[in-house]
C-alpha cells in the first residue's frame, strides 16, 4: 500500500503489497489506477491562470516533495492548493488543502476530481495566478475543479497490479518445475541465494498469489517452504 511517514500534511514497480491490499472482512483488490507520468496543464479563468501539476506518489514525503517542486518551479504564483490519494481500500488516505484560499474553495474541489476518476496514488497541485479580479466562493470553487479536471484529462491512465512477495526455500532438484509455476503465476524471481537449498525471493501478481502456494507444493513434492509472505 502506500507508505505513511511519522507527520502528515493537514487538511508509489509495486507500490503495494497484500496485506495493506486486504483485510479481513474487506473487499480484495488486484490492480489500482493511477497516472502513467508527470503532466502540468493550464486554462485561463477570467482574468486569473490555473495550473494543474499532476505526478504519481506512494509516500506522503514524496507527494510533500513534488508540492514543493511546483512552488519552486512557478514561485511568483498566488496559491498552490493541492489534493493527493494515496492506497485503496481500507487503507485509503486522502489529503488536501486550500493553501490560504477560502475554505473547502480549492483543495475540496480537487481531491473530488481524483475520486471521480478512481485513481490513486496521485496528487493534484492547483497552481493560481490572481488576475486582479475575485471570482467568489462558487467561482474559486469551479475554477479549482475544472483545473484539476483539466489535468486528469491530458493525464495518461494506467491500471498497476498489486504484488505479492513470497520467500521460497526449494531442495535443487525442484528447482526448475518450482520456477516454471512462478513464471506460469505471471511472477518474477527478483533474487536467488544458493545455499544447500535455494532460496527463492519472488513477486506475483496478487490476483494468482493464494494458489501459488498449492502450485509450488505440487511441484516440489511437498519439500518447497514458503517462510514468509507479504
Amino acid at each position: 500500500m502506500y507508505s505513511p511517514d511519522s507527520s502528515s500534511g493537514s487538511g508509489s514497480a509495486s507500490d503495494f503489497d497484500s496485506k495493506s491490499a486486504a483485510k479481513p472482512n474487506s473487499k480484495l483488490f488486484y490492480s489500482y489506477k493511477t497516472i502513467e507520468a508527470p503532466i502540468r496543464t493550464k486554462i485561463a479563468v477570467g482574468a486569473c491562470r490555473f495550473y494543474a501539476s499532476l505526478t504519481s506518489c506512494s509516500k506522503e514525503s514524496e507527494a510533500r516533495s513534488f508540492l514543493n517542486s511546483v512552488k519552486e518551479e512557478l514561485p511568483d504564483a498566488t496559491h498552490h492548493a493541492y489534493a493527493y490519494r494515496l492506497g485503496i481500500g481500507d487503507n485509503l488516505l486522502a489529503r488536501c488543502d486550500d493553501d490560504g484560499e477560502p475554505a473547502g474553495t480549492a483543495g475540496p474541489p480537487m481531491l473530488g476530481v481524483l475520486e471521480k476518476a478512481d485513481i490513486t496514488n496521485v496528487i493534484v497541485v492547483g497552481t493560481r495566478y490572481f488576475g486582479g479580479v475575485k471570482l467568489g466562493i462558487g467561482g474559486l470553487v469551479r475554477a479549482y475543479r475544472s483545473c484539476a479536471e483539466a489535468g486528469v484529462s491530458a493525464a495518461r491512465i494506467c491500471t498497476r497490479e498489486l504484488k505479492s512477495r513470497l520467500t521460497i526455500r526449494i531442495p535443487y532438484d525442484y528447482l526448475g518445475g518450482v520456477i516454471r509455476e512462478v513464471e506460469t503465476a505471471g511472477g518474477k524471481i527478483q533474487h536467488f541465494n544458493y545455499g544447500q537449498d535455494v532460496l527463492l525471493d519472488v513477486e506475483v501478481p496478487m490476483r494468482n498469489a493464494l494458489d501459488l502456494p498449492g502450485r509450488v507444493a505440487a511441484a516440489s513434492r511437498g519439500e518447497a517452504e514458503i517462510s514468509s509472505i507479504q
